[in-house]
């Protein structure tokens, strides 16, 4: 019971934070007006926060069910430790991107996701509950292709050059390696919202740019559809073979 209480309490001020810097700013500006003061190709349209509106309440069905199932009192004592730093992780960064230290910003979230992958991976490999690893796989996902867009923000910041190569073929570049990782969970985990959170996102880096960068709208639409059409494939390949072992 204290566990889930601590829990709920860290994702409470956890939400009320993220809230507090999309509207109602109390450390800068509000984090939306931030993001958008850069001419950053890889950057999801405003309406990306809209899934966070799915994975919020399936992270409170994860406090109520204490976690999922765990084998030792150990396994979910220690959930329970990586959720609540989680929490106070992210309450780190959005106080850090208000205040515009980029570096700090980019560091925290690569924290925040250690921590995430730590939690995501005390759970069996292909075990995918709503009680279970389901809302962690969202947060992870979200937050995974979060820090690659902090990362490009934060290069922008800091007038990199780019080595030679334009905006738009990095932003290419990163979105084909965050497919790939979508790709990976999504075959040696059977992790369906991993890969889902990942085609929401591709598709809102291509809604924001528009005609104005049509090579990376294409490759996000291409990219998104690719994994979507992945799940697909998946998902009946896997009914068959359950209908094969039931004959």
């Amino acid at each position: 019971m204290i566990r889930k209480l601590l829990m709920g309490i860290a994702l409470i001020a956890a939400v009320g934070f993220h809230a507090s810097a999309m509207f109602m700013p109390a450390f800068g500006r509000p984090a939306g007006e931030i993001a958008a003061r850069l001419p950053v190709v890889f950057m999801p349209s405003m309406f990306s926060a809209l899934i966070l509106l799915v994975l919020v309440p399936l992270l409170a069905l994860y406090v109520i069910r204490g976690g999922g199932q765990a084998d030792r009192p150990a396994i979910a004592n220690l959930r329970a430790a990586l959720f609540i730093t989680a929490s106070i992780l992210h309450i780190i960064e959005l106080i850090t991107w208000q205040e515009e230290r980029f570096l700090l910003f980019t560091a925290s979230e690569v924290a925040m996701l250690a921590v995430l992958a730590a939690l995501y991976f005390t759970y069996p490999k292909k075990e995918n509950r709503l009680s279970g690893r389901i809302p962690i796989s969202g947060m992870f996902s979200y937050f995974f292709f979060s820090l690659l867009v902090a990362v490009h923000y934060t290069l922008e910041a800091n007038d990199w050059g780019g080595l030679g190569l334009s905006d738009a073929l990095w932003a290419i570049i990163t979105l084909t390696f965050a497919a790939a990782v979508a790709l990976h969970f999504l075959y040696h985990h059977s992790d369906d919202m991993f890969a889902g959170v990942f085609a929401w996102m591709s598709i809102m880096v291509a809604a924001r740019n528009g005609i104005d960068e049509p090579l990376v709208s294409a490759a996000s639409l291409f990219l998104a559809g690719t994994v979507i059409t992945w799940m697909v494939m998946s998902r009946r390949q896997s009914k068959k073979v359950s209908r094969t072992a039931e004959d």
